[in-house]
């Protein structure tokens, strides 16, 4: 099910605004005209979040933390757990919020549920950004009676993977850093050191070595053009950042990603486990199969792999076993197959998926180092010979000199 706006009229023609939860539009109408309404527009609200945000891409709109989604989450469940109605939870949460953003979104739920709305319609209704996933499982808790227990589920999901996110950038910390440093390096030894040792040579007669000339020729350009070059660089950026929203163009880089052999398992394996939690989460929580597949498609950041899981969707939708259409799109690893035929022989889909999650989850730690491993010596050899090239450039008309004198 879906969260729909309406706008409606009354018996005695007055217009009525509001939301319902419903599978399609036509649905949403139907329960209007059983209130003895008449529809003028329903809309879907994830289409209206949408449409208003395309012209910024969401630029503009409010972002939860991750770290902050995964305590509210884990507050309300407490006190939801202990008794305390929904409104008075999420008052409550607010008050005791660090962030302004965290309780004007904690506020503004309350309100919204104060009218009447359900949680996961306040969610929909949210000037934030939340995302699909958390609002279908939340949804899923409210018509099933065990909100409390499905929290718990989406606080343990969400502090799961901001614990991989921040393993994986921590370990990327010292190369990123290796990176900006020998930038800088290289940046100060062309710009400062080469003219000034090489101006040396400038009243002799002795011509330069092709090296050494080359050198200072690069040397004068960074001294003379750098604002254009930095201008360059930052028009590249921007332009990356456009044609990366063109589906075509990101297709292209994904699936180049995705050749290369250090890269490919790594990337793989982090997909499979977002994807894996994300569907497993939602399938505890009672969401329909088809609806926890889709949904779970939007995790997966890499487009040839998202659109492979959207097939799924189809093949699942007429019939076909999960673990099939998984081994047709020719990706998933055997373990996370094997688990899942396991889940379905078993009636527990939910758990397996879970359990493959956790393990996944631990190989991409281990594959993030191994990255890390091979990239550091790597970037050592390339900035090492870039340096080397340079003091080559320096020292070969000494040497020059020297046999020359001799």
């Amino acid at each position: 099910m879906a969260t729909f706006e309406y706008k409606a009229l009354t018996a005695d023609g007055k217009t009525r605004k509001g939301s319902l939860d419903g599978d399609s539009p036509r649905h949403v109408r139907q329960l209007l005209r059983d209130q003895k309404l008449t529809p003028l527009e329903v809309k879907s609200v994830d289409q209206k979040r949408k449409a208003s945000g395309s012209g910024t891409s969401g630029l503009f709109t409010p972002v939860i933390r991750t770290s902050d989604l995964a305590l509210m989450t884990s507050q309300l469940h407490t006190l939801l757990k202990a008794g305390m109605p929904l409104a008075q939870a999420i008052k409550a949460v607010s008050m005791q919020a660090e962030t302004r953003t965290v309780r004007r979104f904690l506020s503004a739920l309350h309100a919204k549920v104060i009218e009447g709305h359900s949680f996961a319609q306040a969610l929909a209704l949210s000037h934030y950004r939340v995302n699909e996933e958390y609002i279908a499982t939340v949804r899923a808790g409210e018509e099933s009676g065990h909100l409390e227990q499905v929290l718990a589920r989406l606080a343990e999901s969400i502090r799961q993977q901001e614990k991989i996110r921040k393993k994986i950038q921590t370990a990327m910390i010292y190369p990123a850093i290796m990176v900006v440093m020998s930038v800088l390096i290289v940046l100060f030894l062309m710009i400062y050191v080469v003219p000034k040792v090489v101006t040396v040579f400038d009243n002799m007669e002795q011509a330069l070595p092709p090296l050494t000339q080359g050198m200072l020729t690069v040397s004068e350009f960074l001294q003379l053009h750098w604002l254009m070059l930095l201008f360059v660089v930052i028009l590249l950026f921007v332009g990356y950042r456009l044609l990366m929203k063109q589906t075509p163009w990101r297709r292209r880089r994904d699936r180049f990603w995705l050749r290369l052999p250090m890269l490919r398992k790594f990337l793989v394996y982090a997909s499979s486990a977002r994807w894996a939690r994300t569907l497993g989460v939602l399938l505890a929580s009672g969401v329909p199969a088809t609806d926890a597949l889709r949904i779970s498609s939007e995790v997966m950041t890499l487009l040839p792999l998202k659109e492979k899981v959207l097939t799924m969707v189809d093949q699942v939708r007429e019939g076909q076993k999960l673990q099939d259409a998984m081994t047709e799109a020719g990706f998933f690893p055997p373990l996370l197959l094997n688990l899942v035929q396991t889940g379905e022989g078993s009636g527990q889909l939910d758990t397996m998926l879970l359990e493959g999650a956790d393990h996944y989850e631990s190989e991409v730690e281990n594959a993030a180092a191994t990255l890390v491993s091979l990239v550091e010596p790597l970037m050592i050899l390339i900035m090492g010979g870039i340096v080397l090239t340079i003091v080559l450039a320096i020292m070969l008309p000494i040497f020059e000199m020297n046999q020359m004198v001799g």
